[in-house]
């Protein structure tokens, strides 16, 4: 079987999306399976990093018409539009994994300059009509009617990441199948000895509700005697206001910025952490970050709504996205629990044992391989 993988962005842009294509990819090379990956992302500093696969980068419409007549079936990791004129005139079967919101939100994320969006796409076109005017809302709509008209009677199969999304974006020809991420070098982050009670790992944007986990985290060290630290792991457009709110509230010799990290340093700072707190109070569609952190071992509070509470299972606690107070209370209860800590760790790793990656890049290949022999 020859699998064309498109992935809007890939290596060496670093992020959920390029994390999940990789791990497809190779995990799809490991069993067999020959594919070649398409991505607007350019190389760096124009050198091609080495890998067991083809990655063919910004192609030209003549290139993308060899690569569809060469290839069985098209894997979108993302709902888009790329490709799609040549792939309907090629009549290939193609699937569309929905990592986001593109198909019911014309932002296609839920959250637009620091808030909630609507998610449904009549609330959508409404909200950005009212924002930025309505002939701009009436070209991005159109866009949208296009993606959902493409997911409803054009994909030969849709991909949602989470019965969270699957119920969501409810779509005809779909299936649920997780993200393969590469969670097994975060068991090395399972150890003894942290240095801070409660840390965050991720992006440092509005979305993720870090702001929340700050809040909180005062709250529990004002009644915790100053004793807790807090680790936060990551950078992105909201460090500067959340290191001026850490000053605000007067905590900055307890709160830590690491920055951000990866590889070998990335895993030694998780095991550094206690804790895990992951405020997002955006609705994620998954969660690689909490399936990481179930690896390394570690007790998790997660925000309710969106799919890190389902990835994370009874292996962790939940609070009301957005809610500081609540968190704070779940914060204090894992704190002082140390046998609820120790259950949460013993799940956790029984959990994340269900979350290796080659067991959902096998579900994609049997998938693909069934599209490609009924086509």
């Amino acid at each position: 079987m020859k699998v064309l993988l498109y992935s809007h962005v890939f290596h060496p842009s670093v992020g959920g999306v390029e994390t999940v294509s990789r791990a497809l990819v190779e995990g799809f090379v490991a069993q067999g399976v020959d594919c070649t990956v398409v991505t607007q992302t350019p190389a760096k500093g124009g050198e091609e990093a080495s890998f067991p696969f083809e990655v063919v980068r910004q192609p030209s419409s003549a290139r993308v018409r060899e690569l569809l007549r060469w290839a069985d079936v098209v894997l979108f990791n993302g709902a888009s539009l790329a490709l799609q004129p040549w792939v309907l005139l090629y009549r290939k079967p193609f699937a569309w994994v929905h990592v986001g919101y593109q198909a019911s939100c014309i932002d296609g994320a839920g959250w637009v300059d620091g808030k909630a969006a609507p998610l449904t796409p009549v609330a959508s076109f409404l909200f950005h009509a009212r924002r930025g005017g309505w002939v701009r809302a009436m070209k991005d709509g159109t866009k949208l009617l296009l993606r959902r008209s493409i997911a409803k009677f054009g994909v030969t199969r849709n991909v949602a990441i989470t019965e969270w999304m699957n119920q969501a974006l409810p779509l005809p020809r779909q299936v649920q199948i997780y993200n393969p991420f590469p969670i097994e070098r975060f068991r090395a982050a399972d150890r003894e000895g942290a240095e801070y009670e409660f840390f965050y790992m991720g992006r440092l944007v509005q979305e993720k509700g870090v702001d929340t986990l700050i809040r909180a985290f005062a709250k529990v060290l004002a009644r915790q005697g100053g004793r807790p630290r807090l680790l936060l792991i990551g950078d992105g457009s909201a460090r500067p206001a959340l290191e001026q709110l850490v000053g605000e509230l007067g905590i900055a010799s307890s709160v830590h910025f690491a920055g951000a990290q990866s590889g070998e340093g990335l895993v030694d700072w998780v095991g550094k952490g206690l804790i895990g707190v992951l405020p997002s109070v955006w609705y994620e569609p998954m969660g690689g970050v909490a399936i990481e952190l179930l690896a390394a071992g570690k007790s998790l509070i997660v925000s309710a709504k969106g799919g890190l509470a389902e990835c994370v299972g009874d292996a962790g606690l939940t609070f009301p996205n957005g809610d500081d107070e609540a968190l704070a209370a779940q914060m204090e209860r894992v704190l002082e629990d140390p046998a609820l800590r120790a259950a949460q760790s013993a799940k956790a790793r029984e959990r994340a044992a269900g979350f290796m990656p080659a067991r959902f890049v096998t579900q994609y290949i049997d998938m693909l391989g069934g599209i490609a022999r009924k086509a």
